[in-house]
C-alpha cells in the first residue's frame, strides 16, 4: 500500500526513521506524498531521491576521521571577515562602552583587539557565532554530506543528481511530492517549503532551513536566488528549524481546505502515517556514547535549555491536539534516553535505535490501532467532526 509519510523532527534521535522506514518497505509498503521537519525534512529528502533502507542504514554507518560522519554536523563556524566584526554586535558593545581615562584612539584600538580576538580564536568564536549568526556552530559539513547522498548512487538509467536541483527541478525529474517545513522568525510565520510554495528555493537549502535548531546552528538568511514563497518576496529573512512552530504536521495531508491545498495540492486518496520520535518509550538496553569532543555543548548550555522548554511548551499544545485526534494515524517510535545533538553516538546505541524503530512500525501493523469507538449510526457524523478537527488545526497552525 502506498503511503503518505509524515516524519516528525528530533534531531539525532531522527536515525530511529530508518528502522521504521526498513519495516515499512519489508511488509510491502511504498511512500506517497512525503512531509518532514527537520531530522525529519532529512529522512523526507533521501526517500524523495529514492534511497533504499539499504543505502541509508550505510549512510548511517559512514565514518570520517574514526567518527561517525554525523559528528561533523557540529563544526565550528567559518572565518568572520574584518567587515563583519566591524559590523558585529560584540564591536558595538565594546564601542558603547567608554572608558574615560582611556583615549578614544587608544580604547578603539582595544576594542578592535579584543574582538578581532574573539572572533579569531577557535573556542571563543563559537561564542562570537552564537551572538552574530544565532548558532553555535557551523553546518557546512551537513550541506557537503547532503549535496553528496544526493549525487550518490543509481537513479533510473542513471545516477542521482539532485543536489544543485530547485523544488520545482527536482519534482519535475523525480514527480515526488515532497515537503519540509521551517520557520520564518522574520515574519513569524511556518513555512511549507515545495515545488508550489518555492518552486526556486533550492532543495539541498531547504532541508538545511528546516533542520537548524535554534541557537545550535547558525540561522539561514534565505538569498534572493532563492526566489519567493507563495509569490512573497523572501531575501534577507531568517529562517531556522521547522519545529519552532510545528514538529508533527499531519493534519496538512488531511485537511482539504482551501488554505491548506494552496500549500499542499489536492488532497490525494493515500491513508496518511505519521512516524512520531517519542522519548517516553524506552529504546532498549545500550552503554550511552560521548557527546561531540568539544569543551563546551549547546545542550549544556543553560540559555538553549531554556530556549528548548519554551519550545516545547509552544509546540507541544498544537502538537498534543493534533496526536490525539489522529493517534490512529501515529506510530510511537521509542528514543528515550537520546540526545538531539547525540550524533556521534556509539554503533550499539545508533543500531538499538534503529531496531526500535522496526520493532515499533511492526508492533503498529501486526495490531494496527483503531479510532475512538462510534456509536452505531454515527460513523458519518464522526467522520466529519474529524475532518472538521483536520481543518480546524491545520488552519490554526497557518494562521488563518
Amino acid at each position: 500500500m502506498k503511503y503518505d509519510l509524515v516524519f516528525e523532527g528530533g534531531g539525532a534521535k531522527g536515525m530511529v526513521f530508518v528502522g521504521a522506514y526498513d519495516e515499512l518497505v519489508k511488509r510491502g509498503h511504498t511512500p506517497g506524498r512525503l512531509l518532514g521537519t527537520s531530522a525529519g525534512a532529512i529522512t523526507a529528502a533521501l526517500l524523495a531521491a529514492g534511497y533504499t533502507p539499504k543505502e541509508m542504514l550505510a549512510a548511517l554507518n559512514e565514518r570520517q576521521n574514526g567518527q561517525p560522519v554525523f559528528a561533523g554536523f557540529m563544526g565550528e563556524p567559518p572565518p568572520f571577515t574584518k567587515e563583519e566584526i566591524q559590523a558585529s554586535a560584540i564591536r558595538k558593545l565594546l564601542r558603547d562602552v567608554n572608558l574615560k581615562f582611556v583615549p578614544d584612539f587608544l580604547e578603539n584600538k582595544m576594542d578592535d583587539a579584543i574582538a578581532e580576538m574573539l572572533a579569531e580564536n577557535s573556542r571563543s568564536r563559537h561564542f562570537f557565532a552564537f551572538v552574530e549568526r544565532g548558532g553555535w556552530y557551523a553546518a557546512d559539513r551537513f550541506i557537503t554530506w547532503l549535496q553528496s547522498k544526493l549525487d550518490t548512487g543509481p537513479w533510473k538509467t542513471g545516477k542521482r543528481h539532485f543536489s544543485g536541483m530547485t523544488f520545482k527541478q527536482f519534482y519535475d525529474e523525480a514527480q515526488i511530492d515532497l515537503s519540509v517545513v521551517a520557520s520564518d522568525t522574520t515574519d513569524g510565520r511556518l513555512l511549507v517549503l515545495n515545488h508550489l510554495t518555492a518552486p526556486d528555493c533550492p532543495l539541498v537549502w531547504a532541508v538545511r532551513m528546516s533542520m537548524s535548531i535554534p541557537l545550535v546552528w547558525n540561522e539561514v538568511v534565505w538569498e534572493d536566488g532563492w526566489g519567493r514563497y507563495l509569490g512573497r518576496p523572501m531575501k534577507g529573512h531568517i529562517i531556522v528549524d521547522g519545529g519552532m512552530l510545528s514538529n508533527f504536521p499531519i493534519e496538512l495531508f488531511i485537511s482539504d481546505e482551501p488554505q491548506v491545498t494552496r500549500l499542499m495540492g489536492p488532497k490525494q486518496d493515500n491513508p496518511v502515517l505519521g512516524l512520531l520520535i517519542d522519548e517516553s518509550l524506552p529504546v532498549g538496553p545500550a552503554k550511552r556514547g560521548l557527546l561531540v569532543d568539544i569543551d563546551v555543548k549547546p545542550g549544556e548550555l543553560k540559555t538553549v535549555q531554556r530556549f528548548k522548554r519554551l519550545i516545547d511548551t509552544m509546540t507541544g499544545a498544537h502538537d498534543k491536539m493534533v496526536i490525539e485526534e489522529f493517534e490512529h494515524l501515529v506510530v510511537r517510535l521509542p528514543a528515550a534516553g537520546y540526545g538531539t545533538t547525540e550524533f556521534d553516538m556509539s554503533d550499539e546505541r545508533r543500531n538499538a535505535l534503529v531496531a526500535a524503530g522496526e520493532r515499533a512500525v511492526g508492533a503498529y501493523f501486526d495490531q494496527p490501532p483503531t479510532p475512538r469507538p462510534i456509536p452505531r449510526g454515527m460513523e458519518a457524523v464522526a467522520s466529519e467532526k474529524a475532518k472538521k478537527g483536520a481543518d480546524r488545526i491545520a488552519s490554526k497552525l497557518l494562521g488563518f
